[in-house]
């Protein structure tokens, strides 16, 4: 009986311990994942991938948050391509963006899903062809994701839409990300 009184003694101090471990004010993440070219990208390039830096802030009460969040994407371009431009090569998408997050009200889970979209400056970038000059634009994005809490590791998974403009055309692509959060 007593360690039966023990263990639930235990139990009861580890659950809140770890739910304001998890509602820290200001977290540090990194995390990448594939990312997938969409419109006037697609034309020309193969699925990529991306890193991703961030500095997140969020009031354990409130439901808003900010991040900042720092990308770099890169997108071999398709064997076509490459042919016609007598190399091997890729184009390249680094953004800084300052993200609003909204947390989707849940009850005892460890999933915690959001809602997240912001504004930034994207420079996009090519190793070879014509208009390779590299270009800082103004654009969007759009998404959601979760924050996991499994195993004292803070982690995320979101999915976002990218877009901005080059050259008089719209640059576009959706990041799959993983990350981990400290």
């Amino acid at each position: 009986m007593r360690r039966w009184i023990v263990g639930v003694v235990w139990l009861a101090l580890a659950v809140p311990a770890t739910r304001l471990e998890a509602q820290r004010p200001i977290s540090i993440g990194v995390a990448g994942g594939v990312s997938l070219p969409r419109e006037n990208l697609r034309d020309g390039t193969n699925t990529g991938w991306h890193a991703l830096g961030t500095l997140a802030l969020s009031a354990p009460m409130q439901p808003i948050g900010l991040r900042l969040d720092v990308a770099y994407n890169r997108f071999a371009l398709d064997d076509r391509l490459q042919a016609a431009l007598g190399g091997s090569g890729y184009r390249a998408v680094g953004s800084a963006t300052l993200n609003a997050t909204y947390r989707m009200p849940t009850t005892n889970s460890p999933l915690s899903p959001y809602l997240i979209t912001g504004l930034g400056a994207y420079r996009t970038d090519c190793s070879l062809g014509p208009d390779c000059d590299a270009a800082t634009r103004f654009g969007w994005n759009a998404g959601l994701g979760t924050k996991l809490y499994a195993l004292r590791l803070r982690s995320f998974l979101e999915a976002r839409y990218h877009r901005t403009t080059r050259a008089g055309s719209h640059v576009s692509y959706f990041p799959l990300t993983f990350g981990v959060m400290f």
